[in-house]
């Protein structure tokens, strides 16, 4: 059994599950098995906690009937789904906990934007009252009860209502986590109680000494070949204007603060590669719909093969290594589906790079284990192995304490008190390979 606090390895238990709960873990000669239990023979494998990615886009329309099986034959047990379609991804959370669709126990996020983004899935604030308004009206029902699971602020939310968002939510105890707006800087947004900041991005250019005309310049940019446009002309600035003195302030307000990020290190990965077929992986392809592929292709033909370079030339695993190193709390999470990021396998791939980026193999485990119960307030049911706690489990064939790869080699999940064995793990993506074909 491996223990992701500590990071020790202790052989010879058994653990014992009733319902969907564990009713006993300790050494194998103290356990007491009924009679009629169904029995999994563990003898040479690792017992960890069940995977969450904590950042997924997952649970909407189409790509919902794939990406829960995906997730569980992936040892993803759990996932923090950042908003779009509230309604919906709040039936598929209901569903799941029914047990009548395969996916992970979900936590739901609703998403603000300013007016400048026109989509018309999230809710959209101008001033300080309509930020208090949309925290009001998506975070609790009617009748006073709960409805979103937390506030996602979006990039181009305005100062004002920023605010508005971020003192309603604090009043409300309603947790407030996404995007750092570009009319706000990632030390505002730490110092408001923003509890957790999505990707690196606005971290890159709060490390920048152009930092405040960086955000000036994206503020009125939603159109994708615009945003292709910034990427490019965001490489060239920051490549130039990199200032480790302020990225050092940064980063310890960030940890001051007990601000949490998650990384998303696996997102920025088909860009860098210029889109290649380690980084696009097609023998996934046959689990990933026609649609969504498309979608996929066209990001991809919109980038020069020198956007690559660019995108290299900025990008690097140095400041993951900085924010941990400095006890910056991290948390895995994918973004999927954005382009050429998939259910499940992708996962595997993040806590690969947080690897590279310089946490051990211990450290990027407890980013998809202990870290999202830490975060969720849940450590009393989740994010360790032990008696009471829920029963999410995966089985391993090898130590992810040697080798983080070890995270893919599953025998066996427990989602929620429900096993898949082997042979059900592999009927999931079979499922899903036949119900995607002509």
């Amino acid at each position: 059994m491996v223990d992701v606090v500590s990071g020790t390895v202790s052989p010879d238990n058994t653990v014992l599950i009733v319902g969907n709960r564990i009713s006993f873990v300790g050494p194998a000669a103290s356990a007491t098995v009924p009679a009629d239990a169904r029995i999994i023979d563990g003898r040479g494998r690792f017992l960890i906690p069940g995977l969450w990615d904590m950042h997924v886009h997952g649970f909407v329309y189409v790509f919902s009937d794939f990406a829960g099986p995906l997730l569980i034959a992936n040892g993803v047990t759990g996932a923090r789904d950042m908003g779009y379609y509230i309604d919906t991804t709040l039936r598929w959370k209901a569903d799941i906990a029914a047990g009548r669709e395969t996916g992970p126990r979900l936590v739901i996020g609703a998403r603000v934007d300013g007016p400048v983004n026109k989509v018309g899935f999230i809710a959209h604030v101008l001033t300080e009252e309509d930020g208090i308004r949309a925290v009001d009206t998506l975070a609790r029902k009617k009748d006073g009860t709960q409805r979103a699971d937390f506030i996602k602020p979006y990039s181009w939310v305005p100062r004002a209502a920023y605010y508005g968002l971020a003192r309603e939510a604090k009043k409300l105890g309603v947790t407030f986590a996404g995007h750092v707006p570009y009319s706000v800087t990632v030390v505002e947004a730490s110092a408001a109680g923003q509890r957790s900041i999505e990707h690196e991005d606005d971290l890159m250019r709060a490390c920048s000494s152009k930092d405040s005309l960086m955000r000036a310049r994206l503020a009125d940019t939603t159109n994708f070949s615009r945003m292709v446009e910034e990427v490019r002309y965001e490489g060239e600035i920051l490549r130039r204007s990199y200032d480790p003195a302020k990225c050092r302030v940064v980063i310890e307000t960030l940890a001051r603060n007990r601000t949490w990020v998650t990384p998303t290190l696996i997102v920025y990965q088909p860009y860098t590669h210029g889109f290649d077929s380690a980084s696009t992986h097609p023998e996934w392809a046959k689990y990933i719909p026609g649609i969504v592929q498309g979608g996929w292709m066209r990001r991809a033909r919109a980038l020069k093969p020198s956007d690559s370079m660019v995108v290299r030339s900025y990008y690097s695993f140095e400041r993951t290594a900085d924010l941990n190193k400095a006890g910056v709390k991290l948390l895995a999470g994918t973004d999927m589906p954005q382009p050429f990021v998939s259910p499940g396998f992708s996962l595997h791939e993040e806590l690969e790079l947080l690897v590279r980026s310089g946490l051990t193999p211990l450290e990027a485990l407890r980013t998809a284990t202990y870290n999202p119960a830490e975060f969720l307030g849940a450590l009393d049911s989740l994010g360790t192995v032990g008696k009471g706690k829920l029963a999410d489990l995966v089985l391993l064939d090898a130590n992810p304490l040697e080798d983080i790869r070890n995270t893919r080699r599953i025998t066996a999940v427990v989602a929620n008190g429900r096993l898949y064995d082997r042979a059900a793990l592999d009927q999931l993506l079979r499922h899903v390979e036949s119900t995607l074909k002509p």
